[in-house]
């Protein structure tokens, strides 16, 4: 059975053929490993950094808990009551962000993505 181009009409060589080697059209979608921004919240809701290593982003991820452990680390002298909670919240807020970023096939190597 042959298959034929949608753009050009041209049979094709090969019934899997993802672009047409006449005209270059893509024939078949490109699948993206797809990320829930919803396990990215909530794994940055238990580890700082987890919902970042979850997307892909290795090196964001350790950033956001060597950051998140010397916001812990400064409790001790008070100011990490104020930090700690505040880099808690932005670990999440850009895990689910630069999900939603990745499945879209947007940039979403920012630091912080709001």
């Amino acid at each position: 059975m042959a298959n034929y181009c949608s753009e050009c009409g041209k049979e094709l060589i090969s019934p899997n053929a993802e672009i047409c080697p006449n005209c270059g059209v893509r024939l078949k979608e490109i699948v993206i490993n797809r990320r829930s921004p919803v396990i990215a919240a909530i794994l940055s809701l238990f580890i700082w950094g987890l919902g970042q290593i979850y997307n892909g982003q290795f090196g964001k991820g350790i950033a956001y808990f060597v950051i998140g452990i010397l916001c812990a680390a400064s409790i001790m002298i008070f100011i990490g009551l104020l930090l700690a909670p505040i880099w808690w919240l932005i670990g999440i807020v850009d895990a689910y962000t630069s999900a939603k970023r990745i499945n879209a096939g947007e940039d979403a190597s920012k630091f912080i993505n709001f």
